[in-house]
């Protein structure tokens, strides 16, 4: 039988340090905000070994930069190294060298600690693959990131009802994930990514599990979100169509970005 999130009572004094918790980490969130966020990498290289023992290098020197509201694709051939900048600018990967900065917080530099926090707070994930926890409903997947941040339940649930309102799933919150389908549990992801309000949303082959028609749909629901939240958007895809919805494209061809239009 599912169990639901709601069904770990507190006691009232646990509440009462947790929402002291979240009052204190809210304050902490808002000073480090900036109204219009920007990134900034510079000169990021990534190198593999190879089975041969020799060196595979992925990226050799990456640099470009976006802007607050601004949904910027990543593209180029399977390999390029597109997923491995998605991981190292949220922080799931190190770099070789290099510098990429979310306004003053240099991302390849942090520690382990500040990188958790960092990801919890200001990064939002989209994969190819939702990631969805099955047996929990839609409204509880999408209030994970904020439960896990520390937020209460009345808090993560009311933001969860919120986004899955955005999402066009409001009828759908009660639902177990696993009972939606491609398309709505990819809305779901979604939903779930943009919850904290991130600064900085990567998505990596977002419809890339859809069907053409789904997938438009769904890319241009990312793209009218993301800009609304002013978060700055990296999607990295194959998909002509999804790219074209993009204020720019950048190409990753040969271990470096080239700019190439929209």
């Amino acid at each position: 039988m599912k169990k639901s999130l709601e069904s770990g009572v507190r006691s009232p004094e646990s509440e009462e340090r947790l929402r002291a918790q979240d009052s204190e980490s809210a304050n902490s969130e808002s000073r480090l905000r900036t109204p219009d966020s920007r990134l900034v990498v510079e000169g990021v290289r990534k190198s593999f070994r190879n089975p041969s023992g020799g060196t595979l290098e992925v990226l050799r020197g990456v640099s470009f930069e976006a802007r607050a509201g601004e949904m910027v694709a990543l593209v180029g051939a399977s390999g390029s190294g597109k997923t491995t900048l998605l991981h190292m600018l949220g922080g799931l990967e190190e770099a070789d060298a290099g510098s990429a900065r979310l306004d003053d917080f240099e991302i390849l530099r942090a520690g382990r600690a500040e990188l958790a926090r960092f990801r919890g707070r200001e990064v939002g994930f989209v994969f190819q693959f939702h990631h969805l926890l099955a047996d929990l409903s839609a409204e509880e997947n999408v209030a994970l990131p904020l439960l896990v941040a520390r937020r209460g339940w009345r808090e993560a649930r009311a933001r969860a009802a919120e986004m899955l309102g955005a999402v066009g799933l409001a009828a759908r919150a009660a639902h177990a994930a696993g009972e939606l389908s491609g398309g709505e549990q990819q809305r779901v992801a979604i939903a779930r990514a943009l919850v904290t309000r991130p600064r900085l949303v990567l998505a990596d082959e977002p419809t890339g599990n859809l069907d053409a028609r789904t997938g438009a749909e769904v890319g241009a629901l990312l793209a009218d979100l993301s800009r609304a939240s002013r978060a700055c958007v990296l999607v990295a895809t194959h998909n002509e169509e999804l790219a074209r919805t993009c204020d720019r494209r950048l190409l990753l061809r040969e271990g470096i970005v080239e700019e190439s239009g929209v």
